[in-house]
């Protein structure tokens, strides 16, 4: 059986691996990434590092070859669109139970613990660094209370069992004290949690293993009353045998074809509007001290009264030729990053929506639907139907096992569907399923995603004035009403 020195240090090679893999895509999502290209090119063609004299006083000068310009980079942010809508989709309404007291545990639990936000960012990390973690806990004011957090996978680590059901045996979190700058760390193992603390020497394994660190246990390891370690991963591209997948992965040389084309097409059009212009012929001044040089101005440049603005008068002499370069169009540019965004959105089966949206031309709810159709299948196979419904019912389950140990019942988290409707078409399939005589409640529940509040509230209401209907219409006087001024009047008011 391992150590606790040797958990730790296999758990913290894991946290670094998961920072130097999810690092790249982490820059792509923030906008953050810019392409050497680029950053080389628009240094050379707009310089923008003005270098300031001793006193602080700053001067015309520009600090040439450099990787500054005056000019920000263009980014197209394509990675934020592709990560923030999956997990716009990928949403929760919260973990159910089939045991009405179960249910209501979950579901104080899912409020409580403020997952109907947090369960977002838990998708939205994993879609950008392959995986994130949820971790529940006994609140430290009341044993029967879980306490649940998401963590990032540049703060933590698990290691899974490879037999069936290939539970989480091993946790480590790590983190920095805001007030000492100590690094601190947080060790699960089944039955105990272990606090550490990183000191500035290494230490020999206290269990007597040949391993040596400088993480060490602090206090007494506090016991869990839990046979597992009560954390799950979250991983919407899982695999059997390999690491699971950022999302941007698959999409990053992509990403940056798109970011290399609206590059381009600021010089594209940038040099169409000014384009770069010529002289053949001028004699060039040469320097009276050196004739096989040319005379240089105050700027370090040969002084060859060529000013190529369009806005000043030229001048030249016998033989001298004026011209311009011919600017690349701007159409192939623009066929370029379509191309480019049609295999990201092939990629990630993205709705066409996300890319483009034309206020002109309004979209048909049976286009919009076929449009969305593989994106829908694509997040249910992620959430619903995929590897994300395992691991919030499993802390569901977790969740359970600290608060009611004894309860034995089926958790099921419960999606949000992830197609959008039309109003109208929710009103028609309602009504539709109520006539063929399902129930009100289960359907507006369905098809209509009422919560259980409201759902209970909406048929109490409709249950009320069912039965005053029914005792009015057992009323002698209202009947008479009805035989002699018609259905709507009444004598009973």
């Amino acid at each position: 059986m391992p150590t606790v020195m040797q958990w730790t240090k296999r758990l913290l090679a894991k946290i670094e691996d998961q920072k130097r893999y999810a690092d790249p895509f982490e820059k792509r999502y923030c906008n953050e990434y810019v392409l050497p290209f680029l950053a080389r090119e628009y240094a050379e063609v707009y310089p923008g590092l003005v270098v300031a004299s001793a006193d602080g006083r700053v001067t015309d000068r520009v600090l040439t070859g450099s990787l500054h310009s005056m000019l920000d980079i263009p980014k197209s942010g394509t990675a934020g669109i592709v990560v923030d809508a999956l997990t716009e989709r990928l949403g929760l309404a919260g973990i159910g139970a089939e045991d009405k007291a179960a249910d209501g545990l979950l579901r104080a639990a899912w409020d409580d613990n403020d997952l109907d936000v947090m369960h977002h960012e838990g998708h939205r990390e994993s879609l950008i660094g392959a995986r994130a973690f949820a971790s529940a806990a006994r609140s430290t004011t009341d044993d029967q209370k879980a306490v649940v957090g998401i963590e990032s996978a540049t703060q933590a680590a698990v290691i899974r069992s490879q037999q069936v059901p290939y539970n989480v045996v091993g946790y480590l979190k790590t983190w920095t004290d805001e007030w000492t700058n100590q690094r601190r760390g947080l060790l699960r193992l089944p039955g105990y949690d272990r606090d550490l603390a990183e000191s500035e020497t290494e230490m020999r394994d206290p269990e007597g293993s040949s391993e040596t660190s400088r993480w060490q246990v602090v206090g007494e390891p506090r016991p869990t009353g839990l046979t597992e370690v009560p954390v799950v991963e979250l991983a919407p591209r899982g695999r059997l045998i390999k690491d699971p997948v950022s999302e941007i992965a698959p999409i990053a040389s992509l990403i940056d074809i798109v970011d290399l084309v609206e590059g381009l097409l600021v010089f594209a059009g940038h040099f169409g509007a000014v384009p770069i212009r010529y002289v053949e012929g001028l004699e060039v001044p040469r320097d009276p001290k050196d004739p096989s040089k040319p005379l240089l101005g105050p700027d370090g440049k040969p002084m060859i009264g060529f000013n190529p603005r369009a806005d000043h008068t030229w001048f030249g002499g016998k033989g001298v030729k004026f011209g311009q370069l011919e600017p690349a169009g701007l159409a192939s540019f623009v066929t370029w990053a379509e191309h480019a965004s049609a295999k990201v959105r092939a990629k990630t089966a993205l709705a066409s929506t996300y890319f483009s949206l034309d206020l002109k031309s309004h979209m048909s709810a049976e286009l919009l639907k076929t449009d969305e159709a593989p994106m829908v299948r694509r997040v249910n196979r992620m959430g619903q139907h995929g590897s994300l419904n395992q691991s919030w019912r499993r802390l569901g389950k977790h969740i359970l096992a600290i608060e009611s140990p004894s309860t034995r019942t089926r958790v099921t988290p419960r999606w949000v569907d992830p197609e959008t409707r039309i109003e109208s078409q929710l009103v028609d399939q309602f009504t539709k399923l109520t006539a063929s005589g399902l129930g009100v409640a289960a359907v507006a529940e369905k098809v209509l995603h009422w919560d259980t509040e409201t759902v209970t509230a909406a048929v109490d209401e409709y249950e009320a004035t069912r039965s005053r209907r029914l005792a009015e219409e057992q009323d002698p006087l209202e009947r008479l009403s009805r035989d002699f001024l018609g259905d709507n009047a009444s004598l009973v008011s």
